[in-house]
């Protein structure tokens, strides 16, 4: 079997402007880092966006403040400029809080001071329609002719409490080491002005809008190589180049944690997208394969994205899936030890020795010294028994996660901590879900406990979700360091493989067709090493009697005529023939429903196996060559039990998706079938990648049912659909 890899080189353009992965970080640092800025359309009225941007500025204790404003002398307390042109200093960033109609005129003077970066905070632009567009597209051209950055329109700009740059809500002045990238101003603003209200420090924030320029990949691979930046937490809509996004994002989380939340990923929420950023949402069950491959830690709410930056940001990574849970109320620690096992973590029993030291320490009456451990009412009263059981778990060489639901919360609960993990030899995350007095008076304390290194969750199942999210990521760094299966790189030359099956496709588009036959789109198959059940096209009945005889009975006999679809709905497909005279009567039947005395015929080997899977590919907009992989048979598009995976795709990653759909038992020992041979169909999916890697002509790959039998899974019925492209093209 031939297995090719083709190096898809990055794109290196952003527009027209070269960016050179090895100087990315060094272009793209000194925007974070400007001695002077001018706020074009700065002001000193209330409830004006120019007032807003003004204040933060100095509340950042910004000093090369220049505020621009042709109707105004001075806005508090500093010198204002009717235009960027009349400040005598260099200016190294601008940024543009003007009304729609006047952000053209600013732009085309800030670059005739020779600004090298403008950010655009104002709205009005590609995400307002045509004109909107067209306006941007003229400022993206100008700006991209002087060599000038620009970061929006439509956006609140960059965070950098290093340096006194602000977002719009106002955020610490504390320098940490998480970084924000966000295609939303609001999610960006809110989610800094949220956490850095809880103790969490972040080193830039960055909202790209509109992306007229600069675009979240840029941002995305700057974040990956920033040495202050050690965590990443991010929203995106769309992307206009998916295969460069998607590249960067797997080589940036296997160095440090991304934590992305996926807008867009409901045709309604697809229609919002188009018009907050003008983005290309793209398909839900792509960017879940997509987010999945890249070892994405994934979320779906501000909730949950604040739950996993806690957990990222404080936690170390898990060295396995067990989890030690105490608690003070035993109905929690069941509901908990659920969450986790429908997670897929383990609640392991805890060693001899663990268990009479829990034994001693807890009441005789009440508590229980197993795994959960519950610490009984007498722990409302006596608190000293969380801390006392926390130091004995921490030594648990059998637990790798630690839950901990607790009734002391404040100061008691972080010196009780404090005490417990300082001696742990391994360090463990620990997870803290607080359940005393009211919520609102937990909450209330958020901001201690996090300042205190503790992960605190108001609900039990979300501690334990973000313990789950900590060892799927730790997971996927220890199977990117043991990955050793990805197929050899290819060096671009088309091998003996290629020339034969690029064949059988000229033969098509030479025709006008735009999707081959089954019989051809098996023949291609089996030119690249794909199981398919034996198979004659036949013309007559000499022919067919004769193929008969090959192929020997049971057989499968299909209409063959090329273009025909849904074969089946028509009647066109006959399963278990067993003898001639059946064979006959089907011949008969098929050329009476096609009103042709000799149509073409497939008469097919009958592949034995109840368990129909697919195996497909579709060239995606924007992520290029993807495969799919799932239950198949006549009731896939209903059941649309299926997974993605950007092409290439690795052995492991084959292995991963097949624990990712529904029905993955049937791939077990099932109901008296042997288990499936995964690495055949391992090797199956990999090729298809593969050959959509090979054939840019190839738009989509269906085999479609892919058979489980004896013998390995086997394709029965195949369909390749070409780029109408390649035939406008005469290719």
């Amino acid at each position: 079997m031939l297995l090719l890899v083709s190096c898809y080189h990055k794109r290196c353009l952003v527009g027209e402007i070269k960016m050179d992965k090895k100087t990315i970080f060094h272009e793209l640092d000194p925007i974070f880092h400007p001695k002077s800025v001018a706020l074009i359309g700065a002001s000193a009225k209330e409830a004006k966006i120019g007032k807003v941007f003004t204040d933060r500025f100095l509340e950042m204790g910004f000093q090369g403040l220049y505020p621009v404003n042709p109707n105004e002398r001075e806005i508090l307390g500093l010198k204002a400029y009717q235009s960027i042109l009349d400040i005598p200093e260099h200016i190294d960033m601008a940024v543009v809080v003007t009304p729609t109609r006047a952000v053209l005129q600013a732009v085309k003077e800030a670059i005739a001071k020779k600004v090298k970066v403008i950010v655009i905070i104002t709205s009005g632009f590609a995400e307002a329609g045509s004109r909107g567009k067209d306006l941007q597209d003229e400022i993206a051209r100008i700006a991209r002719k002087d060599g000038v950055r620009i970061i929006g329109p439509n956006c609140i700009g960059i965070y950098c409490p290093a340096s006194g740059l602000p977002f719009a809500l106002g955020q610490g002045k504390l320098a940490g080491s998480v970084g924000v990238l966000s295609q939303s101003g609001f999610f960006a603003d809110y989610l800094t002005h949220t956490a850095t209200a809880n103790g969490i420090a972040f080193s830039k924030g960055v909202s790209c809008g509109n992306e007229a320029d600069l675009c979240v990949t840029d941002f995305l691979e700057y974040l990956g190589e920033d040495p202050e930046t050690k965590l990443i937490v991010a929203y995106v809509e769309g992307i206009r180049d998916g295969r460069r996004f998607y590249t960067i994002l797997k080589e940036v989380s296997q160095k440090k944690p991304v934590i992305l939340w996926k807008g867009g990923m409901t045709e309604g929420g697809a229609r919002a997208a188009a018009s907050h950023t003008g983005a290309l949402a793209g398909s839900r069950q792509i960017w879940k394969g997509v987010l999945r491959q890249a070892g994405i830690i994934s979320v779906n709410s501000f909730e949950e994205t604040l739950d996993c930056l806690y957990a990222f940001h404080l936690q170390p990574l898990p060295e396995g899936r067990r989890v030690g849970i105490m608690s003070a109320p035993g109905g929690i620690a069941v509901a908990a030890t659920d969450a986790c096992l429908e997670l897929g973590l383990e609640v392991p029993q805890f060693s001899p020795t663990i268990v009479e030291k829990l034994r001693k320490m807890l009441p005789l009456v009440g508590g229980s010294a197993r795994n959960p451990v519950d610490l009984s009412m007498v722990s409302g009263f006596n608190t000293r028994l969380h801390g006392e059981a926390l130091q004995i778990l921490v030594e648990e060489e059998n637990i790798d996660m630690l839950l901990l639901v607790s009734g002391v919360s404040g100061k008691s609960l972080c010196q009780m901590v404090s005490e417990a993990m300082i001696p742990m030899k391994v360090k463990k995350p620990l997870a803290v879900t607080v359940m005393i007095g009211t919520q609102q008076s937990v909450i209330a304390d958020f901001p201690l406990l996090l300042e205190n290194g503790i992960s605190v969750y108001t609900d039990a199942a979300r501690a334990v979700r973000a313990l789950s999210r900590l060892w799927e990521y730790a997971k996927f760094r220890k199977n990117c360091l043991a990955d050793q299966n990805e197929a050899p790189a290819y060096s671009g030359s088309k091998s003996q493989t290629w020339h034969e099956a690029r064949s059988i496709i000229d033969r098509a588009l030479a025709q006008g067709r735009f999707s081959l036959s089954e019989h051809e789109s098996k023949e291609f198959l089996k030119v690249w090493g794909i199981p398919v059940n034996r198979e004659r096209l036949v013309h007559d009945r000499a022919e067919f009697k004769k193929a008969l005889n090959e192929i020997g009975f049971p057989v499968v006999i299909k209409a063959g005529a090329q273009n025909l679809s849904h074969k089946t709905e028509k009647g066109l497909v006959y399963i278990d023939i067993r003898n001639e005279q059946e064979a006959i009567d089907v011949l008969r039947q098929i050329e009476k429903t096609l009103s042709d005395e000799s149509p073409p015929v497939l008469v097919e080997e009958m592949v034995k196996g109840s368990r129909e899977l697919v195996v497909g590919l579709i060239r995606d907009k924007q992520f290029g060559p993807c495969v799919m992989f799932g239950l198949g048979g006549i009731l896939t598009e209903a059941l649309k039990d299926n997974t993605f995976r950007v092409a290439p795709v690795s052995y492991e990653e084959t292995l991963a998706m097949f624990e990712e759909i529904r029905a993955r038992d049937i791939l077990r020992e099932f109901r008296g079938m042997p288990p499936a041979n995964l690495d055949s169909l391992a090797r199956i999916i990999m090729v298809v990648g593969q050959i959509g890697l090979e054939h840019e002509e190839i738009k989509e790959i269906d085999i479609n049912p892919a058979i489980l039998s004896d013998k390995g899974p086997v394709g029965v019925d195949a369909l390749i659909v070409l780029d109408s492209k390649e035939l406008k093209h005469g290719k």
